[in-house]
């Protein structure tokens, strides 16, 4: 019949169809019950391509990846696979075998350094324990290879100094860390509302992360500290980058806490964090997050953007973002950008999120992490 996306629509005892058929649009209405043809409607139109296409693409033009871990978000990168990427094997922890064969559809093991040392593999996706996450990152690198990596690309500032510097040494190596946010219509959205101006300057920005514990689904070194790092680089990175990607503005100063309220015998846990930031123009920002939600609400992230010329507030469980200006009190912003997978962008050329917005948010998230432990207010540039 032709290549399609569109759902055929029943009406009655008739079928009706869209599918494109060599050079033109074609509208076919059909018997449903034996298939023949009714009526059709034709036009020329030129071929879509680009993000919009969603058809199979030849496998000569696929990239070639390779998986090393299976935590988290790696869904945002094997959803793709079979589209734009071909997975070419992975490399997981013992546990995690058996769930990877099923789950990638290619070989598995367990030795990643050999894995990443292949030279038939164009890009390296990185989705292991935090605390080995950056090593698997400079040796990829190091390979020649371009990286897709899950949060944080690094958990210290030396691990992120290597990573920067192994950038320099190799500009041409493309980085992704998946700050997937920006590619929601409501994050994108609150950012048109506050880059067009229609609350004024951002004179303050409040971004609220909390989630539940959910000790027993997590993996055991996701709750303790000393590998996983806290909150900061494995959830308010996010906070982090969206304060600069909505307002425009440049954090320059961080000071922080994290701790432990909700149990205090377990010396390794951090369930609460918050971090206070100047920005280059004068303004301020707070994000804070935490991992104290009841079973009752699986996630409640919020964000509220106060300018000068009035506020917008972001909802994400609600699904809602409003605004009040001059104009009216609490107006639901209704026309949304339209989703956009970070990991289709980036495979696609694109720039939503780059390497320079990859290493500045981790970088961000290590110094506050700093700052927290040092207990002292942290320069940006002075690291």
């Amino acid at each position: 019949m032709g290549a399609g996306d569109a759902t055929p629509a029943l009406v009655g005892d008739m079928l009706c169809v869209f599918a494109r058929q060599g050079g033109e649009e074609v509208t076919l209405c059909l018997n449903a019950a034996e298939g023949s043809e009714v009526w059709r409607d034709a036009y020329a139109a030129a071929e879509v391509t680009g993000t919009a296409s969603r058809h199979a693409v030849r496998r000569d033009a696929m990239k070639r990846i390779v998986i090393v871990g299976g935590e988290t978000h790696i869904a945002e990168v094997t959803g793709l696979a079979g589209e734009l990427l071909e997975i070419a094997g992975c490399a997981v922890r013992e546990d995690q075998v058996a769930w990877a064969e099923e789950t990638f559809g290619c070989p598995v093991g367990t030795d990643w350094r050999g894995l990443v040392a292949r030279d038939d593999v164009d890009i390296v996706s990185v989705a292991n324990e935090n605390d080995r996450r950056a090593e698997v990152v400079l040796a990829a690198l190091s390979a020649g290879k371009d990286v897709i990596v899950d949060k944080p690309l690094a958990m210290t500032v030396q691990e992120q100094q290597a990573v920067e510097a192994a950038l320099t040494e190799h500009p041409e190596r493309r980085l992704l860390m998946l700050l997937t946010l920006r590619g929601r219509p409501l994050w994108a959205g609150l950012r048109e509302v506050v880059r067009g101006g229609r609350i004024g300057a951002p004179a303050f920005t409040h971004v609220r992360m909390a989630v539940r514990l959910k000790r027993e689904q997590r993996p055991p070194w996701f709750l303790d500290v000393r590998r996983s790092g806290g909150l900061f680089v494995d959830l308010l990175v996010h906070a982090l980058d969206q304060v600069e990607w909505i307002t425009g503005r440049r954090i320059v100063e961080l000071s922080a806490n994290m701790g432990n309220l909700g149990d205090p015998a377990d010396a390794h846990l951090r369930d609460h964090a918050a971090v206070y930031c100047r920005l280059d123009d004068g303004s301020a920002a707070l994000c804070e997050g935490q991992r104290m939600l009841p079973d009752t609400c699986a996630s409640d992230y919020r964000v509220t953007v106060a300018g000068t010329g009035g506020f917008a507030d972001l909802a994400m469980a609600a699904g809602t973002l409003t605004v009040t200006d001059a104009a009216a009190a609490g107006a639901a912003v209704e026309e949304l950008p339209e989703p956009v997978s970070v990991v289709r962008d980036w495979l696609e050329g694109g720039e939503l999120v780059g390497r320079a917005a990859s290493l500045r948010a981790n970088r961000l998230a290590v110094l506050a992490t700093v700052a927290a432990g040092e207990g002292a207010t942290v320069a940006v540039e002075q690291y």
